[in-house]
């Protein structure tokens, strides 16, 4: 019985019949045309009592009680749907044109009526829901086309205000609905936020506490352990001792007091100073930043007067050149050569001063690095005599000793002896071959320093064979 399906039910002599197939151009003549269609196919009283042609039937619209008849035109797809929720309230009931009500008022469906038997109206001997039928038909019957479209119309203006007020009964709920969300979301942050709250009140609570006994046991260590009972226990001449611990407890709270008032003070002193070492600071800080901006400026007002005064110059002999004709006298020209010279040599100069420093740079540079090396050098001539005196104490020992083996051994044969005399001459010679490559080097040394107290072009002779020392080293 869904709309989408194409399906309604219609009650034909206390029969519910399903019909379907049908579409939005489906009319409720082509329904009853296909009901008695139906009907005609079977057999049976049910079939009798639908005798004639279709024009003679109608379909009648009954909801809650109340009924009223379709004219042929409407459509019953369209009217089905617009029903939207009542469907199942709704039912279709095919009735004879004859058997129409008397008048349109609302009436139920279950009404039983009874008219006289004497009354001469075809429906006389009908009783209860067969004659509703029949007067339903009958007044039908009775309607006039317009007056049947104005009823119809005034139904579906119905229907739609019906669905207009259940759609803004959604929209309300909808509404609704979305308040209780929002009113839940702020239920809930708040909740939250009392939690935080509340959690910050502890850890507050735990710190005053935690401060409190940091309090506490300082007073104790100053004043004793029963410090308030001192304190607020009233004086009696009998007790003298609590007196007196008061007074302690006052000199001592004094004296702190006294130690804590210097430290602030001594700590504000500084502080000063330190306020006024920064502003110091950052003024000397601003003079150096005046200061350096001034000298920019000035080696930057120079170089352009420079600049511009060397443009003016080159401007001036161009223009002398433009200006004065080729058969101008000797000695403009001599005056312009001159002009050209001088600036020339001014360049010459101010390059040859450029170079001048720079090669003072270096050689104060060389200088430095040819007194580090005469250092090393010494050094390492000190460190050549002393191995050279430890070579000599050696050889000297070792002859010592072969002396003395040679006097032990005095009942050996002369080859012998004299093979022992050749052996110290052989150390002898080695030693003194040894005295002579040291004397060499140091000679070797000290006509280094003679060369170096000349100057930087003995170092770079090329008359010597061995090149220097400080040479590499440099």
């Amino acid at each position: 019985m869904e709309p989408e399906e194409g399906k309604i039910s219609v009650w034909v002599c206390r029969e519910e019949k399903l019909v379907s197939g049908l579409t939005k151009r489906t009319t409720c003549a082509d329904v009853v045309k296909v009901l008695l269609e139906d009907q005609n196919l079977q057999q049976g009283v049910s079939a009798a009592m639908l005798s004639g042609s279709p024009q003679s039937y109608c379909l009648v619209e009954k909801w809650r009680g109340f009924e009223r008849i379709l004219p042929n035109k409407t459509k019953i797809l369209r009217l089905w749907s617009a029903w939207g929720h009542e469907q199942e309230n709704v039912r279709f009931v095919l009735l004879k044109n004859d058997a129409s009500l008397p008048n349109n008022g609302p009436r139920s469906a279950e009404a039983r009526v009874v008219q006289s038997r004497d009354s001469g109206g075809p429906g006389g001997l009908l009783k209860g829901t067969a004659r509703t039928c029949w007067t339903a038909a009958a007044a039908a019957a009775n309607l006039s086309q317009d007056k049947q479209r104005r009823i119809v119309r005034k139904a579906f203006r119905k229907l739609d205000k019906i669905n207009r007020k259940k759609e803004q009964e959604v929209c309300k709920d909808n509404g609704s609905v979305e308040k209780m969300e929002t009113l839940v979301h702020l239920v809930i942050s708040q909740d939250h936020t009392i939690r935080q709250q509340i959690q910050r009140i502890k850890e507050l609570d735990r710190e005053i506490e935690r401060f409190e006994a940091k309090v506490h046991f300082d007073r104790i260590k100053r004043h004793g352990v029963n410090y308030v009972q001192d304190t607020y226990m009233v004086e009696s001449p009998d007790a003298p001792a609590p007196s007196d611990c008061k007074r302690k407890a006052e000199r001592q709270d004094a004296r702190y007091t006294a130690e804590v008032l210097a430290q602030f003070e001594e700590y504000a002193c500084r502080c000063e100073e330190v306020v006024r070492l920064q502003e110091e600071l950052t003024e000397r800080e601003a003079l150096v930043e005046s200061i350096t901006g001034e000298i920019q400026e000035e080696l930057n007002q120079r170089w352009m007067l420079r600049e511009e005064k060397g443009a003016e110059a080159t401007q001036d002999a161009e223009s002398i050149k433009e200006d004065v004709p080729f058969s101008a006298s000797g000695e403009a020209d001599a005056e312009d050569e001159q002009l050209l010279d001088k600036e020339r040599l001014k360049t010459q100069l101010d390059t040859s001063l450029y170079i001048g420093l720079r090669l003072k740079t270096d050689l104060d540079a060389m200088r430095g690095d040819l007194d580090l090396s005469l250092a090393l050098w010494e050094t390492k001539e000190s460190e050549l005599l002393d191995l050279l005196a430890k070579v000599e104490t050696m050889e000297m020992e070792q002859a010592n000793q072969k002396v003395t083996d040679d006097d032990d051994d005095d009942g050996k044969e002369e080859p012998g002896a004299s093979s022992a005399e050749a052996d110290p001459g052989s150390a002898e010679g080695s030693s003194s071959g040894w005295v002579e490559q040291a004397r060499g080097l140091s000679k070797a040394c000290s006509t280094n320093d003679e060369d170096s107290d000349t100057g930087l072009s003995s170092m770079h002779s090329q008359d010597s064979d061995n090149p220097p020392v400080c040479e590499s080293l440099v």
